[in-house]
């Protein structure tokens, strides 16, 4: 299971809306600090608020309580694949018929392997989407707050920062 602290800011019915905190030195303690682009001198121009997420909250956490999320870590590989070798098969997939067809036509090939390669990627991307919504709808890919984080864990309790 992959766990990660966050801060709960609205619930609904059986539900919680989540922001994942930041881990502490997470920029600065690594080793490619000075080559990453978030620590370089224009990242504040693609900066952007924190990502909310909703989670199952079988705790009824209410707003402003800090909490422990965790997801199933087969959950993670699977929506990786989606995310990454879906997209990636339909762009070769597509990129191959395109420069077949237009070999078959007559017309440019490398041009036909692009267009359809390009169609083909925002297929897949779509496809990998549409995947993506219908496996949320079962409970072992969501993602559900396991534990406040005040709460105590094999007998000891988690001290908060």
């Amino acid at each position: 299971m992959i766990e990660q602290t966050a801060t709960v800011v609205s619930v609904e019915a059986g539900y919680a809306w989540v922001v994942p905190q930041q881990r502490a030195g997470g920029c600065g303690a690594c080793k490619s600090g000075g080559s990453c682009a978030t620590s370089s001198p224009l990242a504040f121009l693609s900066s952007k608020e924190s990502q909310k997420m909703r989670v199952l909250n079988p705790l009824y956490a209410r707003p402003g309580d800090q909490v422990v999320v965790g997801m199933q870590g087969e959950a993670l590989v699977v929506y990786s694949l989606l995310a990454y070798l879906v997209p990636l098969l339909a762009l070769l997939f597509a990129a191959f018929v395109g420069r077949e067809a237009f070999a078959f036509l007559g017309f440019n090939t490398e041009l036909g392997a692009m267009l359809a390669g390009v169609a083909g990627l925002l297929g897949g991307l779509r496809f990998a989407n549409l995947l993506s919504v219908r496996s949320l709808d079962t409970a072992n890919f969501q993602p559900v707050i396991l534990r406040t984080k005040e709460s105590p864990i094999y007998g000891q309790i988690i001290p908060s920062p």
